[in-house]
């Protein structure tokens, strides 16, 4: 490897570097990150040139990362978040001229929000910018102290959140009442009939992306209170890691956005479909329907934050079902 000068490696080729790496698919982090195809491409050539290595071997599946890039994760991860602090301190610093919004969601609502936000900022003239951060355990107090302005969650502890904290407000925007099956595209399940009762022969994967991670998902309570024996195979509220393992296994997880979709479009050997509305109804007449609420403070003072949740409301309208 040569030797390597900060003028050789870009912030930009690094933060890509990260997102390959965690999330294993270039057309994923493109839409993440808003940065074209192309330029993603160019950003990994670059880094392969300074390191002198290929960093990720790609397989059908997508970009695997190789040792090296293991050793170089941890220092790049950590050169992203030293550059997101001193982001935050310039936004600091620039109040008065703009605004920087922190969005909470979970990664199927927030995957097709970037460009069409950043294009209803651009078109009513708003000098905003904004980032978008998966919703964690830790959210809603990150709402609560400002690190954050918005949030997008579907979690049972939203329903009563004003007991909480009398600050927040958690507006419900939709009913999540259908299901999407994730599986292996060749998984036997797909061959048989679907119901609630053949789900739970498989290995099941609770992923309720973005609720608190000891908090059963609805088919796991209604297995539990119609006495169906479902076997749990693991909790995984991260959408790559789910992906790797539904690949790979027998496993098979149900989730409440239709976006899932549009993800499954650029994700080989993986398959969705949506439950029939006899099983949804089914399940939903023995368990509550969750909401998909929209998170904020009313101590968050900021004039420009009612109109971000109001295009952010739209999007949700726009993108799930």
């Amino acid at each position: 490897m040569r030797d390597i000068s900060l003028s050789d490696l870009d912030l930009l080729s690094i933060n890509i570097f990260v997102n390959l790496y965690e999330n294993k698919s270039a057309t994923f982090v493109s839409h993440k990150l808003n940065v074209p195809a192309p330029k993603i491409s160019r950003c990994l050539k670059h880094a392969r040139e300074i390191f002198g290595n290929e960093l990720f071997i790609r397989k059908k599946h997508g970009l695997v990362p190789n040792e090296f890039a293991g050793k170089v994760y941890p220092i790049a991860k950590e050169i992203v978040e030293c550059s997101r602090c001193l982001q935050k301190l310039n936004n600091i610093n620039e109040l008065i001229q703009s605004r920087h919004f922190e969005i909470l969601a979970p990664d199927l609502i927030s995957y097709p929000f970037p460009k069409v936000l950043l294009s209803a900022i651009k078109n009513a003239g708003k000098d905003i910018s904004f980032n978008i951060s998966p919703w964690t355990k830790n959210s809603v107090t990150d709402i609560i102290s400002g690190e954050a302005d918005l949030g997008l969650c579907c979690s049972k502890m939203l329903d009563n959140i004003k007991d909480r904290d009398n600050s927040l407000n958690a507006i419900p925007l939709k009913k999540l009442n259908k299901l999407f099956l994730v599986c292996h595209h060749e998984h036997p399940i797909l061959k048989e009939e679907i119901t609630l009762e053949s789900i739970a022969q498989y290995p099941f994967i609770n992923s309720n992306m973005g609720n608190s991670e000891k908090e059963l998902s609805p088919y796991q309570e209604f297995c539990l209170s119609q006495h169906i024996k479902l076997t749990t195979e693991m909790s995984l509220t991260g959408l790559t890691g789910l992906f790797e393992y539904l690949r790979s296994s027998q496993g098979i997880a149900l989730l409440p956005y239709s976006s899932i979709f549009t993800m499954i479009n650029n994700c080989p050997d993986l398959h969705a479909c949506r439950l029939s509305d006899v099983e949804s109804e089914r399940l939903y007449m023995h368990v509550k329907e969750p909401n998909l609420y929209l998170v904020y403070s009313d101590n968050n003072e900021e004039p420009n934050l009612h109109w971000l949740a109001s295009e952010v409301r739209g999007l949700v309208e726009q993108f799930l079902h």
